[in-house]
């Protein structure tokens, strides 16, 4: 009978270190979760980010071109003058 009760009771202490393993484990589960989404925010952000900066640089290059072609044309004209 004795042993049974020890049986019982290291049952009953391992069955403990058991649930307070578990719940760190789903705390740390938890956790890399949230940060899993802050940085699949932050990834969203980023790309939106460089789609802003892509057609800035698009715009920059056409105004760039343009201001250009008007620099050839008005060289080519004075010289032409």
């Amino acid at each position: 009978m004795a042993e049974a009760r020890e049986a019982s009771r290291k049952a009953l202490e391992e069955a403990a270190l058991l649930r307070e393993r578990t719940m760190a484990v789903e705390e740390a589960a938890s956790k890399a979760r949230e940060e899993a989404m802050f940085y699949k925010d932050a990834a969203a952000d980023l790309d939106k980010e460089k789609g802003i900066l892509r057609a800035d640089l698009a715009s920059a290059r056409e105004t760039f071109q343009k201001m250009k072609a008007k620099c050839i044309r008005g060289g080519i004209a004075r010289s032409a003058a």
